[in-house]
């Protein structure tokens, strides 16, 4: 596995459990959250929000990236689709 790979099932890990608890506020989670959740400094942000946008451009979650600066500032979170679910089922 590679480390683009374990950070994507990091990720999508922490966005079910984020999702699952309601502790996403209304059923959602954003960067901000993941970043948080997963005890990642500020400087990984950049790094975290790409994970997140190719995430959703994998279909294996569904979100709204916002983009500033040529690069992804932040991504919304609303669900983990059934592509999402298997990844992490194979995991």
């Amino acid at each position: 596995m590679s480390a683009a790979d374990s950070l994507e099932i990091r990720v999508l890990r922490t966005l079910e459990e984020l999702l699952k608890n309601g502790s996403a506020g209304a059923h959602r989670a954003d960067t901000s959250m993941v970043l948080k959740r997963m005890r990642l400094g500020e400087e990984h942000r950049d790094e975290l929000a790409e994970c997140m946008n190719e995430l959703i451009d994998l279909g294996d979650i569904q979100g709204k990236p916002l983009r500033g600066d040529n690069k992804v500032m932040d991504v919304e979170v609303s669900r983990i689709t059934e592509q999402g679910k298997l990844r992490l089922e194979d995991e």
